[in-house]
């Protein structure tokens, strides 16, 4: 029993040992701590079981969460060579190649990946990352296509790549961009903010200039702190050569801001709001005369 004891003491002894001499040869990724630590306790693992494919890619999923592509993706490349076919292997593969711009060879891995599980919508989703990336616009809106009209958990951000593919397909598709996005704010919540900001550039993009105005209205009713959205409707107006309607708009914005706390308008951002109204009624004017 004793010795048994000795025995024991003496393996985590050494296990310690050989942590600590891996953290001391690592010392960058001494950033990452608890990382760091289960990076150094699966080599040593490794070390005693050099054959075990299942220890490599448990470390390359660590390698790559602590950023470091080069050997996770060796780590992977290991544990492919000792057998490990499984489709999360390829996944991982294929991810580390997307994130390091290794696009062929990521687009390769995750075409392995999805004739294993072909209804994956994260990997149908990496898979038209990839396409896009290698410029297969067409392909790649395809895919994303049917995963955005698929997926549950959908975010703004997915339909804001969704529209960038569409317009990269088709840089005149305003009308599919804009239809992602109301497909986005069905999805979401009509006060979507970062959603309603794209569709605002995307109408103006598109010269439609009455949406656009029905946009700023949008801004103008939804947010109590107007005066800025009066400004920009005013700036817009006056592009558009409507200047009648820009100085109402004008007014609006110095009526919103007089009607604020003072510990807002002693602001430094409404200050600066002040002057730029200032500086576009003066333009107006200059423009009537």
């Amino acid at each position: 029993m004793i010795f048994n004891t000795k025995g024991n003491l003496q393996y985590m002894m050494k296990r310690t040992l050989l942590i600590l001499l891996f953290l001391s040869l690592s010392m960058p990724m001494f950033a990452h701590g608890d990382l760091s630590m289960r990076i150094a306790e699966k080599t040593v693992a490794i070390s005693e079981d050099p054959n075990n494919s299942v220890l490599y890619f448990e470390r390359g999923l660590l390698y790559q969460q602590h950023m470091e592509y080069d050997s996770a993706l060796e780590d992977y490349h290991k544990s492919q060579s000792l057998g490990n076919t499984t489709k999360e292997l390829y996944y991982q593969i294929a991810e580390v190649h997307f994130l390091t711009a290794a696009h062929t060879e990521a687009l390769q891995s995750i075409a392995a990946y999805l004739e294993l599980n072909s209804r994956d919508l994260s990997a149908k989703k990496l898979q038209a990352q990839i396409l896009f990336q290698l410029q297969s616009y067409k392909k790649s809106l395809e895919g994303y296509s049917y995963v955005i009209h698929h997926m549950k958990d959908i975010r703004p951000e997915d339909v804001l790549e969704y529209c960038n593919i569409i317009l990269a397909e088709n840089n005149k598709n305003y009308k599919g961009a804009l239809e992602a996005i109301q497909y986005g704010l069905d999805q979401l919540g009509p006060h979507t903010i970062s959603l309603q900001l794209k569709k605002l550039d995307y109408l103006k993009e598109s010269g439609q200039t009455e949406r656009v105005l029905e946009q700023y209205n949008y801004f103008i009713l939804e947010y109590n702190r107007n005066e800025f959205w009066y400004y920009k409707k005013a700036r817009y107006l006056a592009e558009i050569n409507r200047p009648h309607e820009a100085f109402i708009s004008l007014k609006l914005a110095t009526v919103a801001i007089e009607q604020l706390d003072t510990k807002f308008k002693n602001m430094s951002p409404v200050i600066q709001l002040k002057e730029q109204i200032k500086s576009l009624e003066s333009s107006i004017n200059n423009q009537k005369s």
